[in-house]
Order: C-alpha cells, then structure tokens, then sequence
C-alpha cells in the first residue's frame, strides 16, 4: 500500500491559498494606512478580492477530499469487520485516515470563517 493514499494534498494547496490570500489582504489593509498611491491600492484590492474567491471556489476540492476520506475510513472499517484486514494494519491505516480527516477538517473550518469574512465584508471584496 502507498504511504501517501492518504496525504490531503488538496487541503494542503488550500492552506496555501489561504496563507496567500491573507498576505495580500493584510498588504492591502497596511498599504490604505501607509498612504499608498491609488493604483497600487486598486491591485492589490482586486488581487485580493479575487483571492478570496478563488480560495473559496478551492473548497469544493476540500469537501470532496473530505468525502473521499471518510468513505476510505467506512470501507477501511468494512475490511475488518469482514476479516480481509487484521487489527495491526487496521490500527496503523486509521491513524493516518484520522490524522488526514483532521487536517481536512480544519481546511474546512478554517474556510467557514474565511466565507463568514467574505459575508460581513461583502461591500469590500468587489472583484
């Protein structure tokens, strides 16, 4: 079995958006008080607006990897139940499915309050 069957790249490429996405929103936020020019404003406002959609158009991928995950963890739990895995490997295959699971959940989490900002602040993100 490969090591990496259950690694969330896509929670990980998420995580990076986000990083991204909240690096141009503070960029934007301390460029309104350091007075910078209106054109440098109006890039990074559109940079960040259009981030901030993207990263919550990337969450789909994250539900889906959610989804993905826990079907993995029902049919890992079928397995044993049926006696097609033993206890050793079962133990050692749902720690890395629980480990993934939680990264994944925290992605999700993490872009419930991204969408929450995106809500309240609606009248700022104009892409």
């Amino acid at each position: 079995m490969r090591s990496n069957k259950f690694t969330p790249y896509l929670s990980f490429i998420g995580f990076g958006l986000v990083i991204l996405t909240l690096s141009v929103n503070v960029s934007f936020k301390l460029g309104i008080e350091k007075g910078l020019d209106e054109g440098s404003l109006m890039l990074l406002s559109g940079a960040s607006a259009s981030l901030l959609m993207f990263t919550l158009v990337w969450g789909v991928f994250g539900v889906i990897e959610f989804v993905l995950l826990w079907k993995e963890k029902q049919k890992m739990r079928s397995k044993l139940e049926r006696g097609k895995m033993n206890k050793e490997d079962f133990l050692d295959q749902i720690r890395k499915v629980k480990t993934s699971l939680g990264i994944n959940i925290s992605y999700i989490v993490i872009l419930l309050f991204q969408l929450g900002y995106v809500i309240i602040n609606w009248d700022e993100v104009n892409v």
